[in-house]
């Protein structure tokens, strides 16, 4: 089963990008995490557990048949919204940055469970678009239910707030509304109605407005709000053609901040240069086109869907955090797959790609 081409390839794809994840992440943490925890390895180190916990719940899900991962995909849906809920109440969650996401668990453990319901919301997504003709039979009553489900977490990540993620969740469904060939009408309606939304959120923040005056002329305060901007930039800069080596870029010495996270990429351009983005760009778009054929190759509608929604997510995620760190999107903290901190992106990227790849392995003709 493993030895099919799109498999065997995305495997190789995943293997490279975990490791070099893992030297991008000892590179840009380093001295950061000697000044702040006094272990250089500090961030590295809880990275490679979650590597290992992230490969081990890989090849389990990779070998559990399709019919029971897609009710998986829906039970972790349920409980990233558990989860989701619990970030709203001090005693089980913590905040950072001005922001309330993370739900603590015992021995100071963290997750974020946001990063769940990316990946497990196209299964509660397709399942309600696909049953869309037995649901039009029913009274309208019946309607508010997959729209306040749908809704519901939208409201959390509201609360608590986590503006990027809405931003790709909406993406999502506006990218399979398209996709379904639903009406022009309807869908510009719907475009026009959360754009709508999307302007008063931002407008309502100093914060926000913050971040769009400084990705549209950041040279205005260089040293206030325009200065991740700008380091970013002089980051990718002074990568040059070859860059200047693992380990020997200057930005990551506090003056980017958020170099292991929200701007890794920069520091990444800023050791392997050119040279080195092409290659990281290469492979991430690979892997896209791997995913995108096993949307196009699936054995059923649901299945097509369900796949295309996953890589969309995946290939959404790299675009935000790729444009944001070269100035082409205002200011957003959305974590680079693989090569951003994290073990609950790093656990749930790899959720993603074990049911793109049980997808494939359902496949008649594999």
């Amino acid at each position: 089963m493993l030895s099919n081409f799109l498999i065997r390839n995305v495997l190789l794809c995943l293997f490279f990008l975990s490791g070099l994840g893992l030297i991008q992440i000892y590179s840009a943490s380093f001295l950061f995490a000697i000044e702040t925890y006094g272990d250089g390895l500090y961030f590295f180190k809880k990275q490679l557990f979650f590597s290992l916990i992230a490969w081990i719940l890989f090849f389990i899900l990779v070998f559990i048949p399709w019919k029971y991962n897609r009710y998986l995909g829906m039970f972790l849906w349920f409980l990233s919204i558990f989860l989701l809920v619990l970030t709203l109440f001090p005693q089980t969650s913590v905040s950072a940055g001005g922001a309330r996401r993370w739900v603590v668990f015992p021995f100071s453990f963290r997750f974020q469970p946001s990063e769940l319901l990316k990946v497990t919301t196209p299964f509660i997504l397709v399942w309600f678009l696909v049953l869309k003709e037995q649901w039009s039979s029913q009274k309208i009553f019946f309607w508010f239910i997959p729209l306040f489900m749908i809704s519901f977490p939208f409201l959390i990540l509201i609360l608590q707030p986590d503006f990027g993620s809405i931003i790709l969740l909406i993406s999502l469904i506006l990218a399979l509304l398209f996709a379904l060939g639903v009406p022009w009408f309807y869908f510009i309606t719907s475009f026009s109605i959360i754009l709508g939304s999307l302007i008063y959120f931002i407008t309502s923040e100093t914060y926000r407005m913050s971040r769009i005056e400084a990705f549209l002329d950041p040279w205005e305060d260089p040293s206030g709000k325009g200065f991740q901007v700008i380091q970013s930039l002089l980051g990718v800069h002074s990568g040059s053609l070859w860059g200047m080596g693992f380990g020997k870029g200057q930005n990551k010495l506090f003056f980017l901040p958020e170099a292991h996270t929200d701007f890794t990429l920069s520091v990444f351009a800023e050791e392997t240069g050119f040279i080195g983005l092409s290659i990281l760009f290469s492979v991430y778009a690979f892997l896209i086109y791997l995913g995108w054929k096993i949307s196009l190759k699936a054995y059923d509608f649901y299945e097509k869907l369900i796949a295309f929604c996953l890589i969309f997510i995946f290939a959404l995620s790299v675009f935000i955090h790729c444009a944001v760190n070269l100035a082409l999107l205002p200011t957003k903290g959305l974590a680079l797959p693989f090569l951003s901190y994290g073990g609950s992106s790093l656990v749930c990227v790899f959720l993603l790609f074990a049911w793109l790849i049980s997808i494939e392995k359902n496949n008649p003709s594999v």
